[in-house]
């Protein structure tokens, strides 16, 4: 389903790092106001990060460094530093979100897992966004961000003149006419379904709807013409410009690939080093790619490895008490016969416990996305709440069907109630988190849950997988009115492997929709929606059936959000969601025990 998507806040410690040298100026002629680096106006601060437990995607990242001070707007970053080495290669990383939302932690979390097993240190940053800002404003931010590694190159243990910039969507376009000024220490450029051309784009849904609040005026106009050239990547094409690699999907809609290939022909017209690697089938937002689809990321690691010399030693395991990653919870077998592991990521707070726990399903229709995607917005909030959470895989479609998916979600849920002394999680206090497709699958899971089987040789199994709530947002509740024919795309085909849409096809189809399962008796549910959401109108009917069954629910509607939380980052009037959820699941789970220790910043 995100093919369509287009905490509680306290006051944060600074935690200084083992990190010293003066700070040294930026140039505040590039955005006008007062424009400080890291620290403020204590030029002899140390770089600092302001959440000491990181970006909860990557054990080990410095969360929440101010790198930019401009016009009343702070402006962080995160950081992933290797262990060893010095004088390492570093990559910038520049979220999408179509100039109007997104942030450091949303939207990249596969990217800066790939970075970071591959060697490389890594800056996420923060930019400001349109309609507030300007296109110039988010340019200039990425200016300053490349400034601010490369100024603080010694502290930060990476090569001033060995530096990448990769983004992704619109991040990708920020990228490139970041290359073509030629920055120094600025060796290469990665585009990932980016944005090359915003003269065509101009009047087409999605991405060109978003131009007149990225301009800051009407693209028909003079002046919006004129800022529509400035700020295309294949009008600013300037010799001598770094490499780029153009990585694009072969189906994407909201910037042809073509378009692409355009900027690629450009590049080699000015004699720019420019490779391109086209994914088939693949859509727009690379967040959405398929597991099969995600050969890139080798050859993006190669490119970049190659282009700024990446030499030994490399990534070294991660070693955090509260962040583990890629535990295994179960595994299956490939219809080839061999064994696969379901794996998570875990959370776990500090002190005695037992905590309340959550469980999270990402979404991606069923056959996209993993453990690090979508979801990302909600784990500091969670885990500032003092909660366990654990983040999960699960077999994806069209290789597995969706009952297995189901089957995936319950072992996990067992498996966090068969470890929960270890784990210092409550069993009995548990709640299952699912968005968009994995709205389904965490209330399906909630209506229908399992008992323990006795004597069950795998010890897991002999555990139930009951959860005490249920949070969805802006899920899917009646695959009926979504599934038209039986065409090799539809839900039916994908999730069940039906070939036909005959009656049994719709009881089949029935039994998995939330809308005609649901009973008195569930656990609570939370429904977080969108208005501006394509299944706005599911989550109003699912809310109203569960009043008729007499079900324990909420609906919290976000007036005029889209699909995906995603793309509510870096937008004030929905960010309250957030807190919401904690104080939902708070009031259904209960708050974790007195001894927080130092999850409080």
């Amino acid at each position: 389903m995100n093919e369509v998507r287009g905490p509680r806040t306290g006051r944060k410690r600074v935690v200084a790092l083992v990190l010293s040298a003066v700070l040294p100026a930026t140039s505040g002629a590039r955005g006008g106001g007062e424009d400080t680096a890291a620290a403020g106006n204590d030029r002899a601060a140390a770089i600092a990060a302001r959440n000491p437990h990181g970006n909860y995607i990557v054990p080990g990242t410095l969360g929440d460094v101010v790198y930019r001070r401009i016009g009343g707007v702070e402006l962080s970053l995160d950081a992933y530093l290797q262990k060893r080495g010095e004088d390492r290669p570093a990559v910038v990383v520049v979220h999408g979100g179509g100039w109007t939302s997104g942030s450091r932690i949303a939207r990249v979390g596969q990217l800066l897992e790939m970075l970071t097993g591959a060697g490389f240190s890594w800056f996420s940053i923060d930019y400001r966004l349109a309609p507030e800002h300007p296109h110039p404003a988010a340019l200039d931010d990425l200016r300053a961000a490349v400034d601010f590694v490369r100024a603080r190159a010694g502290e930060l243990r990476v090569d001033p003149d060995r530096i990448a910039v990769l983004g992704e969507d619109v991040g990708a376009q920020l990228a490139t006419l970041l290359a073509a000024e030629r920055p120094p220490g600025v060796r290469g450029v990665v585009a990932l379904g980016g944005v090359y051309d915003l003269p065509a784009l101009a009047g087409r849904s999605g991405l060109g709807e978003r131009i007149p609040s990225h301009l800051g005026a009407d693209p028909a106009s003079s002046v919006g013409k004129a800022r529509l050239l400035a700020a295309s990547p294949i009008e600013r094409v300037t010799p001598g410009m770094a490499p780029v690699l153009i990585v694009h999907g072969g189906a994407d809609s909201a910037v042809p690939v073509d378009e692409a290939d355009r900027y690629r022909d450009a590049l080699h017209r000015a004699g720019v080093k420019a490779e391109m690697i086209e994914v088939p089938g693949a859509i727009h937002d690379v967040e959405n790619w398929r597991p099969e689809q995600w050969g890139y990321k080798s050859r993006v690691v190669d490119w970049l490895s190659r282009t700024l010399e990446l030499a030994a030693p490399r990534f070294e395991p991660y070693d955090d008490e509260r962040l583990k990653k890629d535990v295994v919870y179960g595994s299956f077998e490939t219809p080839e016969g061999s064994v696969r592991d379901l794996r998570l990521d875990a959370w776990i707070p500090s002190g005695d416990g037992p905590f309340p726990g959550v469980i999270l399903a990402h979404g991606g229709g069923w056959e996209a996305g993993d453990k690090v995607t979508y979801l990302t917005p909600i784990l500091e909030p969670l885990a500032g709440a003092g909660m366990a959470w654990f983040s999960i895989d699960y077999r994806l479609t069209p290789e597995h069907r969706h009952p297995q998916q189901l089957d995936d979600l319950r072992r996990a849920i067992r498996w966090v109630r068969h470890h929960a002394h270890r784990l210092r999680v409550d069993p009995d206090r548990l709640a299952a988190i699912g968005e968009s497709a994995s709205g389904q699958m965490v209330v399906q899971v909630a209506a229908e849950p399992c008992d323990a089987v006795a004597g069950a040789a795998d010890a897991v199994d002999r555990e139930p997988c009951a959860v005490a709530a249920a949070v969805s947002f802006y899920g899917v509740y009646d695959f009926l009115p979504m599934v038209k024919d039986a065409s090799p795309r539809s839900l039916l085909v994908r999730l069940f492997g039906r070939s036909t849409l005959d009656e049994d096809a719709r009881r089949l189809l029935r039994r998995y929709s939330p809308l005609h399962h649901a009973h008195h008796a569930m656990p609570p549910l939370l429904l977080i929606h969108g208005t501006n959401d394509v299944l706005w109108e599911q989550g109003v009917a699912f809310a109203r059936r569960l009043d008729q069954l007499g079900a324990v629910h909420e609906l919290h509607r976000l007036e005029g959000a889209p699909h995906g939380m995603e793309n509510w980052e870096g937008r004030p009037e929905w960010s309250g969601y957030k807190r919401k959820l904690v104080q939902w699941l708070e009031q259904h789970l209960g708050g974790p025990p007195p001894d927080r220790g130092s999850l409080d910043h």
